[in-house]
Parts: structure tokens; C-alpha cells; sequence
């Protein structure tokens, strides 16, 4: 396919670089294709295609190569389109600091993806891993960005009209890098800076030089979220008790100093100010909340409202309102739910966005991101991100979600199909069906990691009949393979995930009946056959993470997973060797199958159960043993 280019020469010279590079990505056979580009009315963007002959009409190169997108995708069809975008900044934020540090190419596609979407920004969340000159141990095996790295993304996201932002840290979240000698003078308590002190000051300035020129955007997201035992550490011990909402103003105005100072124009978490103040949880607000009284930053420096989990759109529009008064520069950072444990949580992800976007609109908000956490290790595969992030740029274009249009959008922007990517919300589903997991339920997780000798939350799936259920789920992946084969390593990752649960899910509850009724025969039949099973499709499926992890990261941090995964396969082993003891007499009684099973959260046995009674359990060594992993002498 040949494209010729015509119109407004200042905008063709912004685009046609990045146009290339989409081009060579397709090999069709289409004709040439003639495409004039225009200025259009301001808030609108258009196309309109008639035979080889194109129109567009956008004034960013982020509108143009949404359009550009869907014209490569269907060179044979005549179409009009026209959208009206809701909001000057559109983006995503990668967490790249919980052990995956996404790889210098998946930062690349990610950033052509999110051009053919329509988004213009590309935020990238390092709490520690990026290079400091002058600091050795920042990010030390952590897979930090070199300052090379950081610059050819930046130049790379120029290319798509997509803006780098850096998203660093200045208070909290900071153990993996306060953990070496470098940060004995500088902490509060163990991720926590010291408020006040010079050096702490010093070091963050060295931050913000580092990254001076390796971004041509000077917007930078300077952190300061969830520092709960701000002021109560080693300040404490130094100066006495000070209220935290003093310390977050004092400590956000000196950093807004030296940001302003570097040329940079920062932006923060908003939670801090709002809990600091009130006293109580971050959404603890609602139309009667006053805030004359509170401790305020610079109004110019920017408040970041983040709201994963509401989808109440009073609540949404009280928030919006109290950001307003706290700052002239309130931006909107909503969640796409891959974050739940190992597979996806769509349904939560997509209500929730829908409410958030809505009261977006309604308060006149400019800027919004949705963002990708890695929580607890980054389980997740990258690729799993994808539906919650194109229904959040979806809807910066349109104020409803057309079903048809968005399936047809994924797969032009993703290469894959919507339903089969959706059918990965079921693993969490276990308890309440398709798109309706809002307690945010994991089983897949804790079912997965839990030792099936001590069945620490087999109390939950009494009854439930979780072998069938797996089994299907197994056969719907396997499916999605073959419409989807772009991802085949994908889904068959979690086929081989759905085939581990259909078997080991249970597992526990099998055990201890077989162990309470002396049947030997159920007991032998678990250590000959059902643990063996598991342990094949357990190394399948260790081996096609490891594949997905190497594809998408960069290899530090994946030591983590291989241990947690291969932890799961040694237990088994344990397991096996145990029964086969009991069985043979060797041992007279099996400890672990005699511990009574108690509720692991104080919640009724009915499925569906209450949506606000959470049954989620993201932190794996709380999984894993009911004893202490990180106990100290």
C-alpha cells in the first residue's frame, strides 16, 4: 500500500514519520491511498473515505492517527467518521516499579497503541528504576531505565504525537531504594523520606536533574501517595509529633520549589492532603465537606484524583469538587483493573471508568490517565491490560460504549478479539459471574498459591463445584488460542492456569474428607494420579510466564515469579510425599489435615455474595502459610 499525503504541510511533517512506521506493519494488498489533512473545528476531529481517496480533518497527531488506523485496517470500505474528544489529555500510566520493568520494545508498542487509540500521553511510573548518576544502589538489579533508554522513548513518543511524562516518588513507596546504606540519613521510616531534613532535599533534586534531560515534557508526576505513618519514624524521634496534614504542606511546597526551579511543572496524589485533613479514608467525602479550613498546596501545583473503585457518581462529582478548591490543576487517574492477582478484572474495570468519565465531563476536567499497577509482582502479563485501557480511550471519544464499534476498535488497535480477551474475567468470577466480580474477588490467586495441605480458604469453596468450572474456563482458552492467535502464548498461558485450578482448586477440601473417613483408596488415588496431573499442567504454565515475562520485561524481577511459581510445584511434591507416608504407615497421622478450617474472612457462605464483602487476598506471602514469611529474630 501506497500513501500519498496532502494538506497542511506542518501537520504532514508531524505525522509521516510515525505513518511509515504503522504502514510497515501491514501487508495487504490494497491500492494506494490518497490522504488530505486538515485543520479541523476545535474539539472535533473527522474522516471521510471515498475509494482510495481520504480525509482528515484532526488538529493533534494523536486524533489523525486514531483515524489513520482505521483507514490501514479497512482500505476497502467508504466510511465517515466523526468524534468529538472530551478531554485535552488522554493517557496511561505503566507501573514499571513492582519487579517488571517493561522491556524497551513493549514501551514502543505500547506507545503505537495508545496513538491508534486517540491517547496523547504515555506516563511512565519508576519509583526507583531509573538511572541517578552519582547514585549506584537507585535501582540496583532492578531492571532500572538507563538515561538512554528514557530519551529514545521520549524520542520515539514524538514520532506519535504521544507526550513522555516521568512519574517518580518524593515521600513514599520508596523501600526498594531507602533499603540500601544510601538511605539511612535520608528516611522517615522504611519507604518514607524524612520531612524537613536538607539531605532528604538534596536527593530529591538529584532526582529531578537526572531526569531533566531525558524528557522533553517538563509536566513530571512527583508521587507522595498512601504515606500513612508519615511523621512518626525517625522524625518523630528528631522533632516530636506534628499534625501530617503540616508535614505534606510543608514538604509539598519545598518540592514544588525545586521543580519550579528546574523548569518542571509538577503534579501529586491527591490522597494525602484529603486523608491528612479529614482524618478518615480517602472517599470519606461527600456534598457537605468543607474545606475552608483545610491546609492546601500551591494552587498551581497539580492534584491527581485517583478513583479505581467508586462507581457512585455523587461520590465521583463530590471528589471533583473538592479537588477544585484545593487546586487549579485537578487531573483524573482511573484504574483497568489488571491488577486483581493473576488474570484480569474487566467488569470492575469498565463501571467503574464509566462513572469516573462521566463526572470527568460533567466538572469540565482537561486531563485524565487511566493507570496499569503491577501489584504484588506483576502476575498479570502485560497483554491482560488491553480491554480495561481501550474502553477508557473509548470513552475520552464517546459518552457511551457501543458494543459493536468497540469490539471493532480493539481488535484494528490490538490485533485480537474483545470477547475472547473478556471471557479472562471468569477466573475471578468463581463467586458472582461474568463482569460482575465488584468485590474484586481473586480465587484464581489464593487458590493457586495456597497449600493444599493446610486449605487456609478451602472454607470459602465449600460446595462450590470448582473442577467444572475450571474445566470449562480451560476449554474457553483453549478456543481463544485459535481467534486469537496473535496471543496464542497468552491464552495458553491461562489455559494452562484454568486446567492447574480445575484440579488443584479443591484439592484441600478432597484431602481432609478422604483423611476424616479413612478413605485410603480417595487418599492414593490424589498422590497417584491428581498431584502428578497438576504438577504437568503447573511446569506448562511456569514455563509460558516465564516465555510472556521475557517477551514483555526486562529479566529482573521475574526471579521473584519463578520462586512463587515453582514454590507452588515443591509444595505439591511435599504434599504427595506426606500421603504416601500416612498411606504407608510410615507416620501414624497427618497434622495438617486434622487443623479445623476456619473462615478466612468473616463473611456468609452464599454465592453471589454481598458485592461490599470483598473476598481478595493480593499479598502472597498471606497466602501461602499461616505462618510469618518476613519474621525477624
Amino acid at each position: 500500500m501506497n500513501i500519498t499525503f496532502s494538506g497542511e504541510t506542518g501537520m504532514i511533517s508531524s505525522i509521516q514519520e510515525g505513518a511509515q512506521i504503522l504502514l510497515k506493519e501491514f501487508e495487504n494488498e490494497a491500492g494506494d491511498l490518497n490522504i488530505q489533512l486538515n485543520s479541523a473545528p476545535e474539539g472535533t476531529l473527522s474522516a471521510d473515505k471515498q475509494g482510495n481517496n481520504c480525509r482528515i480533518s484532526c488538529n493533534t497527531p494523536s486524533h489523525f492517527f486514531r483515524c489513520f488506523n482505521r483507514i490501514l485496517h479497512h482500505p476497502q470500505e467508504d466510511f465517515q467518521i466523526r468524534e468529538q474528544p472530551a478531554f485535552d489529555r488522554n493517557g496511561f500510566m505503566l507501573d514499571c516499579s513492582r519487579n517488571s520493568v517493561a522491556s524497551p520494545e513493549t514501551v514502543k508498542s505500547l506507545i503505537r497503541t495508545l496513538a491508534k487509540l486517540g491517547m496523547n500521553q504515555l506516563l511512565l511510573y519508576t519509583e526507583d528504576t531509573y538511572e541517578v548518576p552519582g547514585l549506584p544502589y537507585f535501582g540496583t538489579y532492578r531492571g532500572r531505565y538507563s538515561q538512554e533508554e528514557l530519551r529514545d522513548f521520549d524520542r520515539y513518543g514524538k514520532l506519535f504525537g504521544i507526550e513522555l511524562v516521568p512519574c517518580i516518588q518524593t515521600l513514599a513507596h520508596l523501600r526498594n531504594a531507602l533499603k540500601w546504606p544510601m538511605g539511612e540519613d535520608l528516611k522517615d521510616s522504611a519507604d518514607i523520606l524524612k520531612v524537613g531534613s536538607e539531605k532528604v532535599y538534596q536527593f530529591i533534586e538529584t532526582l529531578l536533574v537526572s531526569l531533566k534531560d531525558c524528557f522533553s515534557s517538563r509536566r513530571i508526576h512527583i508521587g507522595m501517595d498512601e504515606a500513612v505513618m508519615l511523621g512518626l519514624g525517625n522524625y518523630l524521634k528528631e522533632n516530636g509529633y506534628k499534625k501530617s496534614s503540616l508535614l505534606v504542606k510543608e514538604h509539598s511546597l519545598r518540592v514544588f520549589q525545586i521543580c519550579r526551579r528546574l523548569g518542571w511543572e509538577p503534579m501529586m496524589w491527591s490522597d494525602m492532603y484529603i486523608t491528612s485533613n479529614t482524618g478518615s479514608s480517602y472517599y470519606d467525602i461527600d456534598q457537605n465537606t468543607d474545606t475552608s479550613g483545610w491546609e492546601k498546596p500551591d494552587p498551581d501545583l497539580g492534584l491527581v484524583y485517583w478513583d479505581y473503585y467508586n462507581a457512585d457518581e455523587q461520590l465521583a462529582m463530590d471528589m471533583l469538587r473538592v479537588h477544585k478548591e484545593l487546586s487549579s490543576k485537578v487531573i483524573f487517574a482511573g484504574g483497568i483493573w489488571n491488577w486483581n492477582g493473576i488474570s484480569p478484572n474487566y467488569g470492575k474495570a469498565i463501571r467503574c471508568t464509566k462513572t469516573a468519565l462521566t463526572a470527568c465531563r460533567k466538572q469540565k476536567i482537561t486531563d485524565v490517565f487511566a493507570t496499569g499497577w503491577m501489584d504484588n509482582g506483576a502476575e498479570t502479563p502485560i497483554d491482560a491490560m488491553y480491554p480495561g485501557l481501550v474502553v477508557f480511550a473509548q470513552l475520552c471519544f464517546h459518552e457511551k460504549l457501543e458494543q459493536k464499534e468497540l469490539e471493532q476498535i480493539f481488535e484494528d488497535c490490538i490485533g485480537g478479539r474483545y470477547q475472547d480477551f473478556y471471557a479472562l474475567d471468569a477466573f475471578d468470577s468463581l463467586f458472582t459471574g461474568m463482569g460482575e466480580n465488584q468485590s474484586a474477588d481473586n480465587p484464581s490467586k489464593y487458590l493457586l498459591y495456597q497449600d493444599s495441605l493446610l486449605g487456609i480458604f478451602d472454607y470459602h469453596i465449600q460446595g462450590l463445584d470448582t473442577h467444572t468450572y475450571y474445566s470449562r474456563l480451560a476449554g474457553k482458552m483453549k478456543q481463544c488460542r485459535s481467534t486469537s492467535p496473535r496471543y496464542e502464548d497468552l491464552f495458553a498461558f491461562y489455559e494452562e492456569l484454568a486446567l492447574v485450578l480445575a484440579n488443584k482448586a479443591d484439592l484441600g477440601i478432597r484431602m481432609k474428607s478422604a483423611y476424616d473417613t479413612e478413605d485410603s483408596s480417595t487418599l492414593r488415588q490424589i498422590s497417584d494420579k491428581v498431584i502428578p496431573l497438576i504438577l504437568e499442567n503447573l511446569e506448562k504454565m511456569r514455563l509460558l510466564r516465564e516465555k510472556l515475562w521475557m517477551k514483555d520485561a526486562k529479566p529482573f524481577g521475574y526471579e521473584l515469579l519463578d520462586i512463587k511459581l515453582a514454590g507452588v510445584s515443591a509444595r505439591l511434591e511435599s504434599c504427595r510425599r506426606r500421603l504416601n507416608a500416612y498411606l504407608d504407615k510410615t507416620v501414624p497421622r497427618l497434622e495438617e489435615l486434622e487443623q479445623e478450617r476456619l473462615p478466612y474472612w468473616t463473611i456468609e457462605n452464599k454465592y453471589p455474595h454481598n458485592p461490599d464483602d470483598a473476598m481478595r487476598e493480593n499479598l502472597w506471602n498471606k497466602i501461602v502459610s499461616g505462618c510469618d514469611l518476613i519474621d525477624t529474630i
